[in-house]
């Protein structure tokens, strides 16, 4: 069963992270895309066989990658995908990506009824019927290639399916992470005619984050016993973990340092368009405010970046924005000063 959240501003809207309920995986049906295999990052922490009363089943990972877009071929995306993988401390198993083309937006504003209650606009077709069938076809053959899952969570695949699909074929500007097992997660993005090559790599590897962390506030919900609704404020710090390690990606990516510019110029950008706008509500701040965390010292780059603080639901109760460290970022992660075209916290930001 899927599950959508929304927390972004309107030039947010590609940013959207849709969860798949997951629990175990196994296998792929790579349907025409590109597989390549290489030794599980966990592998060295499994269990003994002899020590494990569970059988353990020896599976190279996957990893499968397939667009259909002009300008984006697949083995590039498949490069964006290893390269997200590669970075985690506890990857699932196999990993999916997949990229489709939509043309000019038909709507204003999101348009639910199109979608079944799911708040996306529709777009122009820029691929033919065939073509869309193949694209459709893909998501579901992935799926359904799937060994291991539980049957609870099987049960939701043709739901699942079914729901991507509708998306496919109505030309919605979806962005989002289907997670069908907890070792089997994925990343699709549909590619809208006012994006670029970059921005398509920067949404790409922002939900690929998403789908790469193990402990997002849908699997935490049922482990802490809270309703997921209750813990929308944390959604921030998910969402600014994600853009922080995209923007981060695409400068290891390009032979650049200037993420940490970038970060901040955005943020700026948008305050100065309303400054009266707060973190709670927008992705490039809450980006910002990572990045302020990470010169003040809660928070570790490393793990960010490697995805360790989604292993658990710790971070559930650390960064809550009632902690102390968390409120003085809300409070402050506007405080960004521009000398001679370079962006910074100031000291007494940063050391207050």
């Amino acid at each position: 069963m899927l599950e959508p959240v929304f927390n972004r501003s309107k030039r947010q809207r590609a940013l959207t992270v849709i969860a798949f309920a997951g629990a175990l995986s196994v296998t792929l049906a790579a349907c025409g895309g590109i597989v390549t295999q290489s030794e599980s990052p966990s592998a060295a922490n499994a269990p003994d066989p002899a020590e494990s009363s569970t059988p353990i089943v020896d599976r190279e990972p996957t990893r499968v990658a397939k667009s259909f877009a002009k300008g984006i071929a697949s083995d590039e995306l498949l490069g964006w995908l290893e390269a997200a993988v590669g970075e985690m401390v506890d990857p699932p198993t196999d990993f999916m990506g997949l990229l489709w083309p939509v043309g000019s937006a038909l709507d204003d504003e999101p348009d639910p009824s199109a979608f079944d209650g799911d708040p996306f606009r529709e777009h122009a077709a820029v691929l033919d019927d065939s073509e869309i069938d193949e694209v459709a076809a893909f998501f579901a053959d992935w799926q359904s290639g799937l060994q291991g899952c539980e049957p609870e969570e099987t049960r939701g695949f043709d739901e699942g399916a079914q729901r991507v699909e509708r998306w496919i074929r109505g030309g919605a500007d979806v962005a989002t992470a289907p997670d069908p097992c907890l070792k089997s997660r994925s990343a699709v993005l549909a590619w809208t005619d006012n994006q670029d090559k970059e921005t398509a790599r920067h949404i790409f590897f922002h939900e690929a984050y998403h789908g790469l962390s193990n402990y997002l506030l849908r699997q935490c919900a049922p482990i802490l016993n809270r309703a997921e609704d209750s813990m929308d404020h944390l959604r921030w710090f998910a969402e600014g973990t994600a853009d922080y390690f995209s923007l981060f990606m695409q400068s290891q990516q390009d032979g650049r340092d200037d993420y940490e510019q970038r970060i901040l110029e955005r943020a700026q950008l948008d305050l100065q368009g309303d400054p009266g706008m707060t973190m709670a509500s927008n992705t490039y701040l809450q980006t910002a405010g990572i990045l302020l965390l990470i010169k003040r010292g809660l928070v570790s780059q490393e793990k960010v970046i490697d995805g360790s603080y989604f292993t658990n639901c710790d971070w559930i109760e650390t960064f809550d924005p009632s902690q102390p460290e968390v409120k003085f970022a809300f409070d402050n992660f506007g405080q960004i000063e521009s000398v001679d075209g370079e962006f910074a916290y100031p000291d007494e930001v940063i050391n207050g």
